[in-house]
């Protein structure tokens, strides 16, 4: 067994050098623009500022969010509003938010916004969000029923452009790919759980059948071909948006010590598909509660990274370097 060790370091505000001024302000004036109605709350999820916990999970379905619920103590309703559910409660001691995005990355851009608005920071000024979905395979080796955790994202969709130029990549968080793959370790999971790049879009059936929904079916077609030759091993609809939306608001923040980490856990319903055009999803909604259990898990693992970083003393991994070793596709 491999163990992995990271000397532990903090961002100190006090020392941090050449930090361009516009990146030095404060969360509040970052999310200040954020719609709100008369009593505070933000429009869609409802939640007032310094309300919901930096450690979190978001899925795309309201039912999954629902049913997440069932793991956690001490539960609190914040919002049902247009079936963006949102959910404080306890994962043991540690406080966490469950929250609904919604269908798309527009859906997921909005929510993701307005829950990074109303995070309390006092709890913690390092934030980890979680995505838990489900996907299709887009390799050979990744079948139903298997599950995928995103090392980057291919950026197959229009709303991420608004963000980021199309040339920068969009990536999901490194500490949180570690704890997701010591979860898995520390779980024993015997499911098949892959790392490697996810496929983002924001179209199904012109992307899934483009010979019948697309005037464009060459384009789509040579694209998918490519992302396959490239080493995609999975496609789904809301990570990329959230990946990038991560890494601006560290940037702008990092002066007064915020970084926001964002990883995801997919479970795999639809064939590869290069293999089957007529797809039948089979959802598992014991293994959709698994992904719900690996992600809590990997919470629980980035707060013990945050108490061992404040003591300053090593952070110990003992499971993610074996896993990722035996589980990393490219």
């Amino acid at each position: 067994m491999y163990s992995l060790y990271i000397k532990s370091c903090s961002l100190n505000s006090q020392k941090v050098k050449n930090i361009p001024r516009d990146y030095v302000i404060s969360y509040m004036e970052l999310f200040e623009g954020t719609f709100r109605d008369s009593s505070g709350r933000s429009y869609h999820i409802r939640a007032k500022e310094g309300t919901l916990s930096p450690y979190s999970i978001n899925a795309g379905s309201p039912e999954r969010v629902e049913s997440a619920v069932s793991l956690l103590s001490d539960v609190e309703l914040i919002n049902k509003n247009r079936g963006l559910y949102v959910y404080n409660g306890h994962y043991g001691s540690l406080p966490v938010t469950l929250f609904c995005t919604g269908m798309g990355p527009g859906s997921a851009e909005i929510a993701y916004t307005e829950y990074l608005a109303n995070v309390d920071y006092g709890i913690s000024k390092k934030v980890f969000s979680i995505r838990v979905g489900t996907a299709g395979s887009w390799s050979s080796f990744v079948n139903p029923g298997d599950f995928v955790a995103e090392t980057g994202l291919v950026r197959n969709e229009g709303a991420s452009l608004k963000i980021a130029p199309l040339e920068w990549p969009a990536r999901t968080d490194i500490i949180v790919l570690l704890a997701i793959a010591e979860a898995v370790g520390k779980l024993k999971m015997e499911k098949k759980f892959w790392f490697g790049p996810g496929i983002t879009k924001d179209t199904l059936y012109a992307d899934e059948d483009p010979e019948r929904r697309s005037a464009l079916p060459w384009m789509i077609e040579a694209k998918a071909k490519s992302y396959e030759d490239m080493g995609a091993v999975s496609t789904s609809m809301e990570s990329s948006v959230m990946a990038l939306l991560s890494e601006f608001y560290s940037r702008r923040l990092r002066g007064k010590g915020i970084r926001v980490g964002f990883g995801s856990i997919l479970l795999i319903v639809s064939p590869y598909y290069g293999q089957e055009k007529q797809v039948e999803f089979k959802v598992s909604e014991e293994d959709e509660l698994l992904g719900v259990k690996v992600a809590l898990k990997a919470l629980e693992v980035v707060n013990y990274m945050q108490t061992v970083e404040k003591e300053g003393k090593k952070i110990r991994l003992e499971e993610a370097v074996s896993v990722l070793n035996s589980r990393l596709l490219y």
